[in-house]
């Protein structure tokens, strides 16, 4: 397996590893962030934040396309959808031609919390880059099956 597979897989399981962690870290962030009502992001949560990061990333996106990609039900996906529209972070569209399907789209406030996320995890991602250069093909071999076993355990019932 070539080197960036290995940090690629280790990143993956970073990521898995940080949303259970890092919650607090970028939601204190986002509090301290310009945005023009507060109590918006005293409501927010990681899962909130992952929903408002897949808007961000597609255009045209329907309600019902994000549940493919959070590891949560449409039913939570829906409720998250509405709140994040209740606290004007994002705005839902029907099209003229389409009044079944609904489409979202972020506000200037979801685009601001989104770009904060964004640029935490790009900060996070460059170190894990800079990082992992001083580590052999070898070693990251080693850390990435230690990672997965941390992730089973978490998982464990």
């Amino acid at each position: 397996m070539k080197k960036k597979v290995l940090v690629d897989a280790i990143k993956d399981e970073l990521e898995t590893f940080r949303s259970h962690d890092v919650d607090e870290q970028i939601l204190g962030r986002i509090k301290n962030a310009d945005l023009k009502s507060e109590m918006i992001t005293d409501k927010l949560n990681i899962n909130d934040l992952h929903i408002l990061q897949i808007i961000g990333t597609a255009t045209n996106i329907r309600i019902s396309d994000i549940a493919n990609h959070v590891p949560l039900t449409q039913g939570a996906v829906s409720k998250i959808i509405n709140k994040l529209s209740d606290d004007s972070l994002i705005l839902k569209k029907h099209r003229p031609t389409n009044k079944k399907d609904t489409y979202v789209e972020l506000t200037d406030n979801g685009l601001k919390i989104n770009d904060i996320h964004n640029h935490y995890h790009q900060k996070m991602d460059q170190q894990l880059i800079e990082f992992t250069d001083e580590f052999s093909k070898d070693d990251l071999k080693v850390i990435d099956e230690f990672l997965k076993k941390i992730n089973l355990i978490r998982n464990i019932d």
